[in-house]
């Protein structure tokens, strides 16, 4: 007999919930994968059945059945799509001891289910949050082997929803500090970064709500604590996944701390953020993002002076330099997204201390500039073209300062550093730093990299395709800027030169018309001729160009 349109449509029995919940476990992938969209689907609809069913096929763990990291993603999303009248304290009290009874069940860490086992205790706590804390907190104490599991979900919780964990902050505290002293090496990464997001959680919900101080006596009195603990003994560890891992921590932790404790902590602090520059890309950029939360909490504060003097931070900008230029070939590099906001914190670090230092800072990077070493003159090159819109004002009169440096590294043959010397040009333009001579002879360096012809393309990229930079026994290989790329940047600068910039007319005209005759310029005339009309009409040029032409 044919079903009704009503029918056709309704939701399915337990009993087939029921065999897609089996089916979980099927040994095809496809089969696993269709089963998941379809409880899914289902539990959108009606997501008490699915979890009664989860929840009755879950009594037997995973010796019955064997996919249980599926089944508990089932259930936090049946958890999640139910509506706060629907979710009964009773079954997510019954839930959470399912989840918590298959996490203390193992001495494994971070298996596919115990995450996804700690994922739905997060869904139960967005509903319940002090029911869900209870059941941690039972697990909580003592040498029990599910304090790392437990600890990660509240990290979780704490990424989740840091409005409902940050009042909760202090009742976790107090279980966790009188057991930190006593954590191994192999989960110690594991609480720095529960410590870490919960200091992030913190700061948001104190942006949120500004008025509503969560940080009392007792809280800062824990946060002191575990900031010496992590500070004196955990970054120091043999382990390096212990020490980056307390790094990231320290750095969330700067910004909580009362201003003595960061005071006195900073001679030690700061070497041990730089230590880990001598290791790999990914360590730099926790590195980099640590110190960039050490610096603004350092040098920004509302009230009393800047905790470092600019001496102090000589050996911080140093270190950094270099670290822009392993970080600059963001397109090809194979860790793409660790190079970008390794790259991005570093320019976070120099506004920090530019904001506070301006001068010294300007002064710093030219002297940068002047050693003409590689890797400092396009660091300092890629960091003034980053500060000088930002700190325009604070360095207006450091202009003719400027101006020189730039006429100094205009016969630098290393191809980054041009590159790096031709974007600063056009950032110059911007903020009218081309005037007089020196105007003509910038936009004669952009037109002259304009005219590289193929033949000095292929000859230049061929000589040096990737240079190796060791610093502080770090080893990498970095692909050198291609000519092809300083030519597209010299072609795009022009351009803006020309159609954004209406102060550099005067340097333009008639200058720009002068470059197309000389022969060493022969490879810039499609650029130049480009260029030239959207800037004149043809009546104002052409009597330039010919004049014995008549145009009346």
């Amino acid at each position: 007999m044919a079903s009704s349109p009503s029918s056709s449509n309704s939701i399915p029995a337990p009993e087939a919930v029921q065999v897609l919940v089996s089916s979980l476990a099927d040994e095809s992938s496809s089969v696993r994968e269709a089963s998941m969209a379809s409880l899914k689907d289902i539990a959108s609809m009606n997501p008490l059945l699915v979890l009664d069913c989860c929840a009755a096929v879950s009594r037997g763990g995973r010796r019955r059945l064997g996919n249980m990291a599926a089944l508990f993603q089932v259930m936090a999303f049946g958890v999640g799509a139910l509506n706060k009248e629907d979710a009964e304290p009773a079954f997510m009290s019954k839930l959470s001891k399912i989840a918590t009874s298959e996490m203390i069940s193992t001495k494994e860490i971070n298996t596919d289910w115990q995450r996804a086992a700690s994922g739905l205790l997060v869904s139960i706590g967005l509903h319940f949050p002090d029911l869900m804390m209870e059941e941690v907190f039972v697990h909580l104490s003592g040498a029990s082997s599910a304090l790392p599991a437990m600890v990660q979900t509240l990290a979780d919780f704490a990424v989740t929803d840091a409005l409902q964990f940050t009042p909760r902050l202090k009742a976790i505290l107090s279980r966790v500090l009188p057991i930190l002293g006593s954590i191994r090496d192999i989960h110690r990464p594991i609480f720095a970064a529960a410590f870490k997001c919960w200091c992030q959680a913190t700061s948001q919900y104190d942006i949120e709500f500004p008025s509503h101080d969560m940080l009392d006596t007792d809280v800062m009195s824990f946060l002191n604590s575990a900031f010496e603990l992590f500070l004196r003994v955990w970054a120091s560890s043999r382990d390096l996944k212990v020490r980056t891992s307390t790094v990231e921590a320290l750095g969330q932790m700067v910004g909580l701390i009362t201003r003595q404790q960061l005071k006195t902590a900073l001679p030690r602090l700061i070497p041990t953020m730089l230590e880990l520059y001598k290791k790999d890309q990914n360590t730099a950029y926790v590195a980099t993002f640590s110190l960039h939360h050490l610096l603004h909490a350092s040098l920004l504060l509302e009230t009393g002076p800047p905790l470092l003097e600019f001496e102090d931070l000589i050996v911080v900008l140093s270190t950094l330099l270099p670290v822009v230029f392993m970080n600059n070939d963001i397109k090809e590099h194979p860790k793409f997204s660790v190079g970008l906001k390794t790259y991005n914190e570093v320019q976070r670090c120099f506004l920090t201390v530019g904001t506070v230092y301006p001068e010294d800072l300007f002064v710093f990077l030219l002297n940068k500039c002047r050693l003409k070493e590689e890797t400092l003159t396009f660091g300092a090159l890629c960091v003034l073209k980053h500060l000088l819109p930002r700190l325009s004002e604070a360095w207006h009169n450091k202009m003719p300062m400027l101006v020189d440096v730039v006429k100094l590294l205009l016969e630098e043959q290393n191809i980054g550093v041009r590159k790096a010397l031709s974007e600063l040009i056009v950032v110059m333009a911007s903020h009218c730093y081309l005037i007089g001579t020196s105007g003509e002879l910038f936009v004669e360096y952009l037109v002259r990299h304009c005219a590289l012809l193929d033949q000095e393309k292929n000859q230049l990229e061929s000589s040096s395709t990737y240079h190796t930079l060791t610093y502080r026994r770090f080893e990498v290989n970095i692909r050198m800027v291609s000519v092809t790329e300083l030519r597209s940047v010299c072609e795009k600068g022009l351009l803006l030169l020309t159609i954004t910039i209406p102060e550099m007319e005067h340097i333009l005209w008639p200058f720009l018309l002068k470059m197309i005759v000389p022969q060493s310029y022969t490879g810039a005339i499609s650029t130049v001729c480009s260029v030239t009309p959207l800037m004149f009409s043809p009546c104002t040029f052409f009597p330039i160009l010919f004049p014995r032409v008549s145009y009346r």
